[in-house]
C-alpha cells in the first residue's frame, strides 16, 4: 500500500523516489515519467500541509463551499505552513531570498549556472528531454527570420538587440539552449504569494498570475509558450470556480516539465493528474453496479480519444483522411471502445493521503493540499475486472491488474497511428501557421514517429522539427497567401507588454494580471479558463467569407467577436495611456503593478520618428511592417499642422495604433 508518508515523497509532475515506491509494483501509481538526470534538476515534494493542521476544519468547509458552488470565481487552497516539513527538494542553487534582486539561479544540462529573472523565493527546476543531443554549430541566420523564430517561439521580443543575437546564434543552437533552459515553479508561486492573504490562503487568481510571471520575465519562453500550446489540447479549466489553485498551478508545472519529454509519458502525466480526474470525471469513477445501475464515467475517455491524441477520423501521415469504399471518412473508434477505455480508467481517486485504507476513495480530503498535487492513486476494489474493448479490435483481458489495465490503454493510445499528424498539426497551428501544409505535417509526422533514434513520440524533436521546417523559416513569409495565423489576444498583449518593457517592482514577479477574460476592456481569454475541454477555438474552425471560400481554417477567428475586438482595444488604449497596468500597493513584495518604459519612447519619437517606428518594425512586426503601416504611424508620430499633440500624446496613439494594425495581428 502507499502511506500519507510515503506520497510526502512523490513528486509535483507523477515522480517518485525509488526507494519508496518501487517501479512496476501494484501499489506503485503509474510510471509516467522520468526523474531528469541533469545536474541541478531541483523538484519540489507533492505534500503542502501537514494533516493535523489546526485550521484545516475552517479551510475544508470553505473548499467544500467553493466546489458545491460551481459559479465561484475563485477556490481557496488548503492551509498550513509550507515550511511544516514536508520534503521540499531545495537547494542552495533552487532557493532564492529577496536578497537575490529577484533572481533565482540553478544549473543547465552543461553544468553552468543560469539565473532566473523575478524568481526569489520560488523553486526553480529542470524539465525532462526526451533525448539530448550534442550542441550544435552556430550557423548565422537573416535578421527577419530571427525575428520571426522569436515571434513563434516565445511570448514576444523584447529588444532589437536581442534579434541580433538569435541572428548571429542560428536558430538550432538557440532552440538547444532553451531545450535546456530552467524554469520556476507555478506552486513555489503560491507558496509565496498565498503570505499576502491573511489566512494564508491561495487563490486561482495567483495560478494565473504565476503563468503571466512566466511568460513576461522567464528566459525559457520555448518552454513556456509549448506548455501553453499544450494546455489548450490537454485542457482543465477553471471557469467554474472548482478547482483551487494549486491544482491549477501543479498542472502547469507538470506541462512545462513534461513539454520536451515523450508524448506517452505526458499523456500518463495528464491522465493521472487530479485535476484533469476532476475536470473530466476520472478521478473516482467506479467499476459498474448492476444492482444500483451506476457504469463507469465516460468523460476523460471520450475526450482523451477525440481532443488529445488520435481525433475522430483516420488519418494518413500528412494530416488527411482516410475514406472508405464510399468516401467517407474511417472512424477510429465506436462508442464501445469509449466504454471500454472507461473500464480501464477506472478505480483511481485521490493520491495525497495514500491508499492504504479503502474508504480513502471516497473520503480523501478535497481541502488537502496535496491531494491536488499529488497524481491520482489506484484503488484496486474499485476496478473494473472484466475485458475491455480497445482500439482496432484489442481487448484487455479480464482480471489484469489496475495499473496494467491504464498502462495497457495509454500504451495503445499513445501508439496509434493518427497521433503523429493529430499532434503535430495542431502544434504547427499554435506555434507556426494555421493551414500548414500536407508535406509539412508529414515531415512532423514522420519525425513524431521516430526522433532518429528509435524513440516514439520525442517532443523536444517534434518541436525543433516545427520550428525549423523550411515552411516555417525564410524572409518571404509575409508574401505567402495560406501562410499565417491571428496572434490570439493573450499572445498579443504578451507580446506588446515584453515589446514596451514590462516590469515589475515584486522580486517574485507577481503582476496585477490574472483574469484577462471578463469586463468591456479586458482580452476576452485568460489562460487556464477556456469555456470548455475543446479550448478557446477548435483547430478546424472555418470563418465564414473569403477564408472558408479558399478552404482555409482560421482558428483564432472563432474567438474574435465584437466585443473581443472593443474589449482588446480598450485594454490596449488603457495599458499605453496608464504606462502600465494595475497598482502598486506598496506590499512586501514590491506590489503587482505592471509599469512600461514608455519614457523611452517618448525620446525617441522626438529624435527621430522613422527610427522610432524602425524599432516598433523589428519588435512587433518581425521587420514585415507594410509601407501603408509605416506611413500612418510616421505621421502620427511626427508633429505637424494637424498634430500637434505633445509627444507624449503622439507615441501613445501610435503604439495604440501599432498593436491593432492587421500586420501586427497577423503573425506572418
Amino acid at each position: 500500500m502507499t502511506t500519507e508518508d510515503t506520497v510526502r515523497a512523490m513528486r509535483l509532475d507523477g515522480t517518485r523516489t525509488s526507494s519508496t515506491l518501487p517501479e512496476n509494483t501494484p501499489e506503485a501509481p503509474l510510471p509516467t515519467s522520468r526523474t531528469p538526470d541533469v545536474p541541478g534538476a531541483v523538484h519540489a515534494a507533492l505534500s503542502r500541509e501537514a494533516v493535523g493542521d489546526g485550521a484545516a476544519p475552517m479551510r475544508r468547509a470553505s473548499m467544500l463551499a467553493s466546489l458545491a458552488a460551481p459559479l465561484a470565481l475563485a477556490a481557496c487552497g488548503g492551509g498550513g505552513s509550507d515550511a511544516d516539513g514536508d520534503g521540499l527538494a531545495a537547494s542552495a542553487s533552487s532557493r532564492a531570498t529577496a536578497a537575490d534582486a529577484g533572481t533565482a539561479q540553478t544549473l543547465d544540462a552543461g553544468g553552468s549556472t543560469v539565473s532566473v529573472p523575478k524568481a526569489a523565493g520560488l523553486t526553480v527546476a529542470q524539465g525532462v528531454l526526451a533525448s539530448r543531443p550534442a550542441e550544435p554549430a552556430r550557423t548565422p541566420m537573416s535578421r527577419r527570420d530571427a525575428a520571426r523564430l522569436l515571434t513563434q517561439a516565445s511570448f514576444g521580443i523584447r529588444t532589437p538587440d536581442e534579434v541580433d543575437a538569435l541572428a548571429a546564434e542560428g536558430a538550432e543552437h538557440w532552440l538547444w539552449r532553451q531545450f535546456n533552459m530552467p524554469y520556476a515553479l507555478h506552486t513555489s508561486y503560491l507558496d509565496v504569494q498565498r503570505q499576502r492573504d491573511y489566512y494564508k490562503r491561495a487563490f486561482d487568481i495567483m495560478s494565473f498570475e504565476a503563468v503571466w510571471r512566466q511568460w513576461l520575465f522567464e528566459d525559457g519562453q520555448l518552454r513556456a509558450r509549448v506548455a501553453f500550446a499544450l494546455s489548450q489540447i490537454m485542457v482543465i479549466s477553471n471557469v467554474s470556480g472548482a478547482l483551487p489553485a494549486y491544482a491549477l498551478s501543479s498542472y502547469m508545472d507538470m506541462l512545462n516539465r513534461q513539454a520536451f519529454g515523450t508524448y506517452r509519458d505526458l499523456l500518463g502525466a495528464v491522465t493521472l493528474h487530479p485535476a484533469m480526474g476532476y475536470y473530466l470525471n476520472m478521478l473516482r469513477s467506479r467499476k459498474a453496479n448492476e444492482t444500483t445501475g451506476t457504469h463507469p464515467n465516460e468523460n476523460y475517455a471520450r475526450e482523451v480519444l477525440q481532443l488529445f491524441s488520435i481525433g475522430l477520423s483516420q488519418l494518413n501521415a500528412d494530416g488527411s483522411m482516410r475514406t472508405g469504399a464510399n468516401g467517407q471518412p474511417l472512424p477510429t473508434y465506436d462508442e464501445a471502445v469509449v466504454k471500454g477505455f472507461a473500464r480501464a480508467f477506472t478505480g483511481w481517486s485521490f493520491g495525497g493521503q495514500g491508499n492504504g485504507s479503502a474508504g480513502l476513495f471516497d473520503s480523501a480530503r478535497i481541502d488537502l493540499e496535496a491531494n491536488w498535487t499529488t497524481p491520482m492513486l489506484p484503488f484496486a476494489a474499485m476496478h473494473e475486472a472484466g475485458p475491455k474493448q480497445l482500439l482496432d479490435g484489442k481487448v484487455l483481458p479480464a482480471g489484469q491488474s489496475i495499473d496494467k489495465d491504464l498502462n495497457d490503454a495509454l500504451d495503445q493510445i499513445a501508439a496509434h497511428p493518427n497521433v503523429g499528424p493529430f499532434i503535430g498539426r495542431q502544434l504547427i497551428q499554435r506555434l507556426v501557421t494555421s493551414n500548414p501544409s500536407a508535406a509539412y505535417i508529414a515531415r512532423i509526422t514522420a519525425v513524431f514517429n521516430d526522433n532518429g533514434a528509435g524513440v516514439r513520440g520525442d517532443l523536444r524533436a517534434v518541436v525543433q522539427a516545427i520550428l525549423l521546417d523550411p515552411e516555417a523559416r525564410g524572409d518571404d513569409a509575409a508574401t505567402r497567401e495560406r501562410f499565417g495565423k491571428q496572434r490570439e489576444p493573450v499572445i498579443r498583449f504578451a507580446n506588446l507588454l515584453r515589446a514596451l518593457g514590462a516590469s515589475t517592482a515584486s522580486t517574485s514577479g507577481r503582476t496585477d494580471l490574472h483574469r484577462t477574460d471578463v469586463g468591456g476592456d479586458t482580452l476576452g481569454q485568460s489562460p487556464l479558463m477556456a469555456p470548455s475541454v475543446f479550448n478557446f477555438f477548435s483547430p478546424n474552425y472555418r470563418h465564414s467569407g473569403v477564408l472558408a471560400q479558399a478552404g482555409l481554417v482560421a482558428p483564432e477567428f472563432q474567438a474574435t467577436t465584437e466585443a473581443t475586438v472593443v474589449g482588446l482595444f480598450n485594454a490596449f488604449t488603457h495599458l499605453i495611456n496608464w504606462s502600465g497596468y494595475g497598482w502598486d500597493e506598496g506590499t512586501g513584495d514590491g506590489g503587482g503593478r505592471i509599469n512600461l518604459d514608455i519614457r523611452s519612447w517618448e525620446t525617441l519619437a522626438l529624435s527621430n520618428p522613422a527610427a522610432c517606428v524602425d524599432k516598433l518594425n523589428v519588435l512587433l512586426f518581425n521587420t514585415q511592417m507594410s509601407d501603408a503601416t509605416r506611413a500612418t504611424l510616421i505621421d502620427l508620430i511626427a508633429p505637424g499642422p494637424r498634430n500637434d499633440w505633445g509627444v507624449n500624446v503622439r507615441i501613445r496613439k501610435a503604439l495604440v495604433f501599432a498593436a491593432i494594425a492587421p500586420d501586427f495581428v497577423i503573425q506572418k
